[in-house]
């Protein structure tokens, strides 16, 4: 690409075949800065971005097209592009068992056609083909990676042309390391490509191109280990963070004596302990980035408890289908809501003042503990039940244990996010700097003023910045003479921080297996971060 040019040209966003589905996403305008925090913690990985060796085959793509085709047309790219996906993802699914690879379901429809002889996927590899391999027009580079691969710095930009080239010190070492792994298979790779046809009998010997295949003694290996943990020639911010974000991975995985899941480190982070109640002692390096992640957990489950309250007032809602005024709506819920908490505390303060936090945030034992009041609050919202005024309660009592919980480190939450613009970004920060304003209030007013301010009138405040500046209508209540009527009811849903395909690749480039950490990862651990 050139220089100045746009690199959106080529590179869109997601543009993943559900995407326009999905308008009412972020109903209050609070997920966007769980968003922002993770993507600050743990860049160059993205929630599409699912195999490590991807990155590898897109630098030997980028690599060889340069050194053998050079043509500058973005046409010839992309079209070079989709035939090496459709290509990569036969490979994957005539060798089975391999996840993250796309284009499988196409590729298994047409290994069943397949006749002894050739497979031609030339036609299926054009933008636009009706038995197209993926829809996007530029495929999962397009759809997935290529940002990605910008964002490692893997991929640069040249003047004078829009086709991307690998980077001097980061993508052509890759390259070469992905073509000396293929060794004699780089030729017959490359032209399959080219011809977009390949017999049976050479998906088989290609087997090794599949991302469960990166030796674990290679150079290759050793290049995306250190493109990950920054230290491939790159000296950046988000190189420093992502390293860090990775070594408490690999210190969990230690600790814990087993490779963890997603749920697994945003838990483990936040409440610092295992869920025996067992502290995890984490490298001095590392405790300031681990306060960071726990933020961005408070953050999340912030914003799933106005969600759940949301969903709360448009069940009531449902039951007046011609509508009922706001002001009437507010009265019912929190008539409804305090009706459970017999009885209800005078002001926010006391409310507070009578919470015991508990110790391990994970106990199953304890009622204040926020990881099982958290999946009493997702229960009771899901959006294809009845949001009952328990559950309601429950939302109410875990954002204030999350208000509690971090008045000894407000400071960190102001330093984490009041670098947000607050009407843009509504955070933990924001919402607990509104309690913070109304706490010692009569409860009930607190608590009208929450339901109106923060979920109702804000929602509709989102609903009509996205009409107005992306053409969506997403209203789930909509205003009408004097009085509110249900559109459509959503439920809350936790973002999903990246921690998924982080996990994948370190497990694609054998620090972790399903037993915990392998050799290689406690090598990895003897380094200092």
């Amino acid at each position: 690409m050139a220089g100045d040019s746009n690199p959106n040209s080529i590179i869109a966003s997601p543009e993943w075949t559900e995407y326009r589905k999905k308008n009412g996403l972020d109903p209050l305008g609070m997920q966007n800065t769980s968003v922002a925090l993770y993507q600050r913690l743990l860049p160059g990985i993205s929630n599409v971005t699912l195999r490590m060796r991807y990155y590898g085959y897109y630098a030997w793509l980028s690599w060889v097209y340069a050194n053998r085709i050079g043509d500058t047309d973005p046409k010839s790219w992309q079209r070079f592009i989709r035939r090496a996906e459709a290509l990569f993802a036969l490979i994957s699914q005539k060798r089975g068992g391999e996840s993250g690879v796309a284009g499988v379901q196409w590729a298994e429809r047409t290994l069943d056609e397949a006749d002894a002889g050739n497979v031609l996927f030339a036609d299926d590899a054009e933008p636009g083909s009706p038995t197209y391999y993926l829809k996007q027009a530029w495929g999962a580079y397009g759809a997935a990676y290529g940002s990605q691969l910008f964002e490692m710095g893997i991929l640069a930009s040249v003047p004078g042309h829009e086709v991307p080239v690998p980077s001097p010190t980061v993508g052509e070492p890759i390259a070469k390391a992905f073509d000396e792994a293929l060794g004699e298979l780089s030729e017959k790779l490359f032209e399959a490509i080219q011809r977009g046809s390949i017999a049976l009998v050479e998906l088989d010997e290609l087997a090794s191109l599949t991302p469960s295949e990166i030796n674990a003694e290679g150079e290759e290996r050793e290049l995306y280990q250190r493109i990950l943990f920054g230290e491939a020639g790159l000296d950046r911010e988000q190189d420093l963070n992502r390293r860090k974000t990775l070594f408490l991975i690999l210190e969990l995985a230690q600790q814990l004596g087993y490779a963890p899941n997603v749920n697994d480190v945003r838990w483990a982070l936040y409440a610092e302990c295992k869920t025996d109640g067992a502290p995890i002692t984490l490298s001095e390096g590392l405790q300031d980035h681990q306060k960071r992640w726990s933020l961005y957990q408070t953050n999340d489950l912030s914003h799933i408890c106005f969600e759940t309250l949301l969903k709360f007032t448009l069940d009531i809602l449902e039951g007046y289908p011609a509508g009922v005024p706001l002001a009437r709506l507010i009265d019912e819920a929190v008539d409804d809501i305090l009706s459970i908490s017999d009885p209800a505390p005078e002001t926010w303060q006391s409310f507070l003042d009578a919470i015991d936090l508990a110790q391990n945030a994970l106990s199953d034992d304890d009622p204040n503990a926020e990881y099982p009041l958290s999946q009493t609050v997702m229960r009771a919202a899901r959006q294809d039940t009845v949001c009952d005024p328990e559950g309601a309660w429950a939302a109410i009592r875990l954002l204030a244990i999350l208000h509690k919980r971090t008045k000894p480190s407000f400071g960190d939450l102001k330093n984490e996010l009041g670098t947000f613009d607050p009407m843009a970004f509504r955070s933990a920060l924001t919402e607990i700097t509104f309690l913070e304003k109304h706490i010692s209030e009569p409860f009930r007013d607190t608590l009208a003023k929450l339901l109106e301010e923060r979920v109702l009138r804000r929602h509709l405040q989102i609903a009509l910045r996205k009409l107005r500046f992306q053409g969506d209508y997403t209203y789930l209540l909509e205003p009408d003479d004097g009085k509110v009527r249900l559109r459509e009811k959503d439920g809350p849903v936790f973002t999903n921080p990246r921690l998924g395909p982080t996990l994948t690749f370190l497990k694609d480039i054998h620090l972790l297996d399903e037993k915990g950490l392998t050799e290689l990862g406690h090598q990895r651990l003897e380094v200092a971060v």
